[in-house]
Formats: C-alpha cells, structure tokens, sequence
C-alpha cells in the first residue's frame, strides 16, 4: 500500500520518495499496528525536512497507540528543529498522553534536553507546573535525573519550585533523595521553601540524612533546613543518623550552621534592578511565577553556565561570608552578585568550576616544568664542577705550569715513544695500565730535569762568587730565607 510506504519513506527521512508518494495520493493520517503516523516516524527520526513537507495545522495533533502527539515523541528525542516546525503548525503543548500523563515539557525535561526544554517552556500557553500522573511536574524529572541546565530553563521561565507530588515531595526532596547536589544549589538559590515537609513529615534534610548524603547534607543546614523538625515517626534528622550509626552525618548536623543574612542582603540594589530588567523579559516568556517570586532578583544560577560578562553584576563585597573557608568549600557567586559559600562540587556544571581547573592545572604543569629544569641545571652544574676538578687536579700534579711543561718535552719525547712501541704485556694489561706507566714516568722525569736544573744553577753560582758570598747562600739556604744574587 502507498501509506506503508509513505511511513518507510518518512522514517527513513527520504525526502524525495515522500514527495513522490504524496503527489501518488498516499495518504498521511493512516497509522501502523502502533497507531504512529508519518508524521509520528519522521518526528522520531528528527528529519526536519520530512516534518515539514508532512505536517499539517488539521491533524498536527494526532496521536499514536499511547496518547503520544509527534510533538512528544520530538521532545523525547530532543530534536529542536522540529519541535520549532510543529509549534509554527500550531502543536499543543500541553496535551498528555495516555501512559504516564506525560506533555511534551515533561519528555524534554525527562532526558534533559534543555534547549528543547527552553523552546517548549518558551510558550505562551505552556502550563510549566502541570503533573503526571505521578503528580511529578516536569521539574521533579529535571531533579530526578541531576539535568542542571533543564533546571535553570524551567525556572527561568518561571516554574513553581515547591509543587508537590502525590507523595507530598518537592523538587528539592526529589533532588535529595537522588543525591544531585546540583540541582539543590540552584533551587536554594531560586527560593523554595527548604523545610517543607511531605506527607511522612520528612524533610529534604531527613531524606539526605537518611541516605547518608554529606554533601547534601551538609547544603541544606547551610541554607537554612531546621535540623529540629520530626517526622511522623517524630525523629529529627539527627535521630535518624544516631539510629543508623551515620557518625559522619551526625558530626555535620552537629557542626554546620546556617549562613545569617544580613541586612543588607535584604536591601534591594541598584544590581538587582538591573538585573530584573534584563532577565524579566524571559520570565514572562512562559508560565506565570508566583506572587511572591516577582521581581524578587533571584538567579537559579548558582554561577554562570553560559556566563555574559557584560551584564554580570560586580561582587558584593558585603555579602562576603564572615567565617573563613573550611576544608572542602568554596567561593561561589550568583547573578545577583552575591558571595556564596558552599561544598567543593563533584561535577563542573558553571564555567568558574572549568575555569579553576584549567588554572589549577596549568599551574601544576608550570610546577612540574620548573622542578624538572631546576634538576637538570643542577646535574649540569655539578658536571661541570666534576670536570673542572678534574682538569685542576691534573694541571696541579703535572707540575702546575707552561714552562715545566716545554722543559720537559724533550726528555720525554723517547719515553714516549718507547711507550707507544712497547706491545701488550703478557699478563693482559691493556692500554690503561700503559697509560698510567708513562704518566709516571713523565712525572718522574720531570722531577729529575728539575732537580738537574737546580743543580747547575747552583754550580754556576759557585763560580762566580767568593768564599763569604758561599757561606752566606749556606746559612740562607739552611734557615729557608728566600735569597737572590
């Protein structure tokens, strides 16, 4: 039949069968065994020029065996583009399906698609806050799988934070008892409400201590989670790592105190006007915030993920934390230009993380270069220093200057000749023991030429000097006075 093929074709992403499939008169709507049309296939393969030759505003909404629109299927598979095309044809974005009672915003939201994720949520009509059948809004699934920047967008665009599910949890319980630290900082930093309770009555504090989460843990005290709510069980937090032997958990909810605002941070300033300006805009975008969230400056960035320097604030030097950094913290600032202090973070999700690493380390590298150049100059200079006293030993014991050695050349000039004609000894003694048999015999020769020469010198003076002159170089040479004719 035309239509099977023209579902082949669309999966294929053949433009050109599709074209000519259509123009045969084979028909779009009829679907397969599973209830998916072309249009569902060609959404799923992310063929954006099928999509488009494909789709119509009559029926861009139909959908497959499970309830599923191809704006869905698109979302599931992150394909921007022809997410962009079914919007244009007027796709709803707010339709559920039958399975999970899943839209489009939480199938994004879900794989964490987060460009998908900003286009979907980019609506006017896009409801941001709406549940499956879970009762898990599509920010519970950006929580549940750790997808940070999917977060950001949601948030951006003005998703409620504090939602329950029908287990009474919010997205920052969600995001506890999954362990994405992440994902809590940039809730904290959009507001929530930190000490909500589900409906056992724990908090996100009671389900971090439980699981033996310290980073998290360790989040929450700081952001203000009160350590002294009981569950219906009626334990604290603390009662529940003392009943599991979490002695490193009951050491934190010991320890760590909150950060106390002062003040001053409750002041608005003129950087957090200015930043409502430029960040309104695309908060109105889709969803309404609530109430209480409008114009409040907040930044579900913990830090940049895309940082633009032109409009990022200057520090806040008063917000500056009292206490000095403890081991494993760290300084972080958020949109507002507030200084945060918080855990050193396992996964690099801002790009001041990247960028300290990248100085760290180079600053290593740099490290490890200038010691292994600082060795290698000091083995030269100490085999320099070996050869020079070498050189000086051998100058000093072969007699110490120019003239003793023109001296002694003709003297031995036949010892040496005699030297390179005498063959190997017999006992096997090579070139190295003939090489030190004549270096002392030169050094002998050369004290006896010496010796002789003082000899005739001596003689010499004899001649020419009287008896008295005699026995004064006598006496002189005897007290071992220097003496001159």
């Amino acid at each position: 039949m035309l239509e099977e093929e023209l579902r082949a074709a669309a999966a294929r992403g053949n433009l050109n069968d599709v074209t000519a499939l259509l123009k045969r008169g084979a028909k779009i709507l009829p679907p397969d065994s599973s209830g998916r049309t072309a249009l569902h296939l060609a959404a799923a393969g992310g063929h954006t020029q099928v999509v488009e030759s494909l789709v119509h505003p009559k029926f861009v909404n139909s959908t497959d065996g499970v309830g599923r629109t191809a704006l869905q299927v698109a979302a599931a598979g992150g394909h921007v583009d022809v997410i962009s095309v079914l919007l244009k044809n007027g796709a709803n974005v707010n339709l559920r399906d039958n399975l999970h009672g899943n839209t489009a915003l939480h199938e994004a939201s879900w794989h964490g698609f987060s460009r998908s994720v900003a286009l979907l949520a980019s609506q006017t009509k896009a409801e941001l806050d709406t549940t499956n059948c879970a009762g898990f809004a599509a920010l519970h699934l950006c929580c549940q799988n750790g997808h940070n920047q999917s977060c950001r967008e949601l948030l951006l665009a003005g998703a409620n934070p504090n939602v329950q599910n029908n287990y009474g949890d919010t997205s920052l319980h969600t995001s506890a008892r999954y362990g994405h630290a992440g994902v809590a900082r940039i809730l904290i930093s959009a507001c929530c409400r930190v000490s909500d309770q589900n409906k056992n009555g724990d908090t996100s504090l009671h389900i971090a201590a439980a699981m033996g989460r310290r980073k998290m843990t360790t989040i929450l005290l700081e952001a203000g989670c009160d350590p002294t709510i009981r569950n219906k069980q009626y334990e604290t937090a603390l009662d529940i790592a003392t009943r599991k032997d979490l002695n490193e958990i009951i050491i934190i909810l010991k320890s760590v105190k909150p950060h106390k605002s002062g003040k001053k941070k409750k002041k608005k300033s003129s950087d957090n006007l200015d930043l409502d300006k430029q960040t309104g805009g695309r908060k109105s975008g889709g969803g309404t915030a609530s109430g209480s969230d409008k114009n409040k400056g907040w930044s579900p960035y913990g830090c940049h993920y895309y940082p633009d320097f032109s409009s990022f604030p200057s520090p806040k030097l008063d917000s500056l934390p009292g206490e000095p950094l403890g081991k494993g913290e760290q300084y972080f600032l958020d949109l507002a230009g507030n200084i945060c202090k918080g855990p050193v973070g396992v996964g690099l999700t801002c790009h001041c993380a990247n960028f300290l690493r990248d100085m760290e380390a180079r600053l290593e590298k740099n490290n490890l270069e200038l010691k292994q150049k600082i060795k290698l100059t000091r083995c030269r200079l100490e085999e320099r220093v070996e050869r020079t006293e070498g050189l000086l030993a051998e100058w000093l014991g072969g007699g110490g200057g120019k003239g003793d050695n023109e001296d002694s050349t003709s003297c031995t000039e036949d010892e040496e000749t005699e030297d390179r004609q005498r063959p190997r000894s017999a006992d096997g003694r090579g070139r190295g023991h003939q090489s030190r048999t004549r270096l002392a015999n030169i050094t002998s020769s050369k004290r006896h030429h010496r010796a002789h020469t003082n000899r005739s010198q001596s003689l010499d003076l004899l001649h020419n000097c009287d008896t008295k002159q005699v026995i004064e170089l006598t006496r002189l040479k005897g007290s071992g006075q220097v003496y001159k004719i």
